[in-house]
């Protein structure tokens, strides 16, 4: 079980320009059908800045591809989501993934997403970590309801819709139970089978610290 923590920043002397936040990403993903012509494959991520305590969403539809594949895009739309250099640490249940970007394994199949991954990476210091599915990490946990919910939907969530989940996830008591981001996400899912579109207005999360957001230049 993974909480939100604020990390601290140790040197007062970083600036802007050379201050690199520390980041948390949940990658996972999900096809539905698996290997058919018709599969349904959508990636979900939790990306935290733990500086800022800024929790940022990520849910999109990949289309009719492979689920390994899928896990590796997960991974590239999260870190996508960066707008600087940061120190990141990628938790995933894929040991497809994490295998091979610590080097076990030989990118010998699916190089064009490999090579989309390399290419995100690039720029940031991260460290891979493989975390069991479906064992208590509920950040993970929420990362797999998202990417269930764009491969069930077959569209991306609307950037609206992710900042209401992101409060509901970052509002969990102590991370101990993601429920009500659940009832939060079957609602837009729902919603989507009804309608084409939808907005919402959203409170925005808000902090004071001093430290750039990793999604912001």
């Amino acid at each position: 079980m993974h909480a939100l923590k604020r990390e601290t920043e140790k040197s007062c002397g970083k600036t802007a320009e050379n201050y690199a936040p520390l980041v948390t990403i949940y990658a996972d993903a999900s096809c539905l059908r698996n290997s058919d012509p018709n599969a349904s494959a959508g990636c979900g991520a939790v990306i935290i800045d733990r500086n800022r305590m800024e929790i940022k969403l990520v849910a999109k539809y990949l289309g009719p591809i492979t689920n390994q594949q899928a896990e590796v895009l997960a991974c590239v739309k999260a870190l996508e989501e960066l707008r600087r250099p940061c120190r990141v640490e990628i938790f995933s249940d894929s040991i497809y993934v994490i295998d091979t970007m610590t080097g076990r394994n030989r990118m010998k199949t699916n190089r064009p997403f490999w090579g989309r991954l390399v290419e995100a990476s690039l720029g940031h210091h991260i460290t891979w970590r493989w975390v069991k599915g479906h064992n208590g990490a509920t950040f993970q946990e929420a990362a797999d309801r998202l990417a269930r919910a764009a491969s069930t939907a077959k569209r991306d969530l609307l950037s609206d819709d992710l900042d209401i989940l992101a409060e509901h996830l970052s509002k969990e008591d102590n991370q101990l139970s993601i429920r009500s981001f659940e009832i939060e996400l079957d609602k837009i899912v729902s919603r989507y089978e009804v309608f084409d579109s939808s907005e919402y207005q959203v409170q925005e999360l808000t902090g004071v610290t001093a430290f750039p957001s990793a999604f912001s230049v």
